[in-house]
């Protein structure tokens, strides 16, 4: 970064990602503009990977991808807590909206530790789940069933059957799920969500219902690999997480997950608030209800539901100004370091 290069609250356009169980309730909840015709199954709201990258729309680098002004602002723009991880200089947090209008196939991710060892050329993934939306019936896949061992994973592979093994669970919107490297999941028909994670698309995938890809082919899966780095012991943990929270004079503070990758914060405020950014992590500020006005540098990011503002580490200070008492908004940043003091 430059001397006289100044940091500031940066609203990030989204890259739209077709995909054959989307939809399109993106566009109903948030209104996000998508292409006429095309299921849309997940908006990247803040990326910095080669598979796509969000596109900055104020400001004076309006019009530039989150890539170019991350390399442009470097520790200024991420921070020093993320020194030593895999991400390397990219922003190191990825934010998506999902919308399953069918079931996503079932799938595992792998952590650090298998990246290293067995798929260097994979990056590990924690992604935790904020529930925005669900329809009757609808449900998750979220670890394996108590007692299940590999033995059974293998046989009910071959028999087409491998869901009966894995947890099912009945969500509803607020919930928050993490799901950890190594954990078993799916997402399924009628739920939309917020899901905050390491900047990683590695996903090895063990079944998908036996339904054909765009080319008309059987989408690729990898079961080898996925039995390397799936874990069976998620069955005496609970699926979903217990926000801890704290009240404050404008509002309410939610601890939702604290975890190495990340750390992820809700505040539901009915009035004006400001703090101080800690230098050594970015923030995301995801607006979920209601709508409100961010300003940090001389900057004035209005913000409605399903806008997405980065606040750079060296921000400094930052005013939220809601507009509306029912105002409901996720921040994510490293782990461990506190967003909102006070």
């Amino acid at each position: 970064m430059t001397i006289d290069e100044k940091v500031y609250p940066l609203l990030c356009q989204p890259v739209l990602k077709s995909r054959i169980w989307g939809g399109r309730h993106l566009e109903t909840l948030f209104g996000i503009d998508l292409p006429n015709g095309e299921k849309i199954g997940e908006a990247w709201m803040a990326a910095d990977l080669a598979e796509g990258a969000s596109w900055i729309a104020n400001g004076s680098h309006q019009g530039k991808t989150l890539s170019e002004v991350t390399a442009l602002w470097g520790e200024g723009m991420i921070g020093s807590a993320w020194r030593g991880k895999p991400t390397g200089g990219r922003f190191p947090l990825l934010i998506k909206f999902l919308d399953a209008r069918d079931d996503l196939s079932v799938q595992v991710h792998p952590d650090a530790r298998a990246c290293r060892r067995e798929f260097p050329n994979d990056f590990p993934k924690d992604e935790s789940w904020i529930v925005i939306d669900t329809e009757p019936g609808a449900r998750i896949l979220h670890g394996f069933v108590r007692g299940t061992t590999l033995e059974d994973v293998d046989r009910l592979l071959a028999e087409g059957r491998v869901i009966e093994c894995i947890r099912s669970i009945e969500p509803k919107p607020g919930d928050v799920f993490r799901v950890a490297p190594g954990t078993v999941h799916a997402l399924c028909q009628g739920v939309v969500l917020l899901e905050i994670q390491e900047p990683s698309d590695s996903t090895f995938r063990i079944y998908d219902y036996g339904r054909l890809g765009a080319d008309g082919k059987p989408r690729a899966l990898h079961i080898d690999a996925a039995r390397r780095v799936m874990r069976f012991l998620d069955s005496d943990l609970p699926a979903g997480m217990e926000p801890i929270a704290t009240a404050r004079r404008w509002g309410t503070q939610e601890i939702l997950v604290d975890v190495e990758a990340y750390r992820i914060e809700r505040i539901r405020a009915k009035r004006s608030l400001e703090w101080e950014i800690d230098p050594r992590s970015a923030q995301v500020v995801v607006m979920l209800a209601g709508s409100g006005r961010i300003q940090g540098a001389g900057e004035t990011v209005p913000m409605k539901k399903g806008a997405c503002v980065i606040l750079p580490a060296a921000l400094g200070s930052v005013h939220l100004e809601v507009e509306q008492e029912a105002m409901e908004c996720v921040l994510a940043g490293a782990g461990e370091i506190e967003m909102i003091r006070g």
